[in-house]
């Protein structure tokens, strides 16, 4: 009988046991809950650098729509972040770099268009004047020029 009793003590004891470690098990997965993860730490560190590599590309003064739903779409991963919701917020985060990176390139290639488009007109003027006939050089001597 005394066999059963100390069978029934120790069965208590790891029941509590196991209760406390449940506990802590439970505050530590509240805890992790609570903290984004880093993976989505960088992933906003990095959109808000493409969002600003973007504006520094002149995409902002382009008016590309594709900025606004950038910044749009930060906005909704912060949101999602505020709420713990970390997958949202991953996936918001991820579509945000994209449409930042998307105006950056939009926004250089149409600097590109635009000075391609200058250049030709240039050309376009100097051979148009080369067409109609150049002045004549005045020739100079070793002395000046002569009259």
């Amino acid at each position: 009988m005394s066999m059963i009793k100390g069978t029934s003590k120790r069965g208590a004891a790891l029941r509590s046991s196991l209760g406390i470690l449940s506990g802590m098990v439970a505050i530590v997965c509240v805890g992790c809950a609570s903290t984004p993860p880093q993976a989505l730490t960088e992933q906003l560190a990095k959109t808000d650098a493409s969002i600003e590599q973007a504006r520094q590309a002149g995409a902002a003064k382009g008016g590309l729509p594709e900025l606004q739903t950038s910044i749009d779409k930060r906005a909704r991963a912060q949101d999602a972040l505020e709420q713990h919701d970390y997958d949202v917020a991953m996936r918001m985060a991820q579509q945000a770099q994209v449409d930042a990176q998307y105006a950056s390139r939009k926004s250089q290639a149409d600097q590109a268009i635009r000075s391609a488009a200058e250049l030709q007109r240039s050309n376009e003027t100097l051979r148009t004047e080369s067409q109609r006939g150049a002045s004549p050089l005045i020739p100079v001597s070793p002395s000046g020029p002569t009259n």
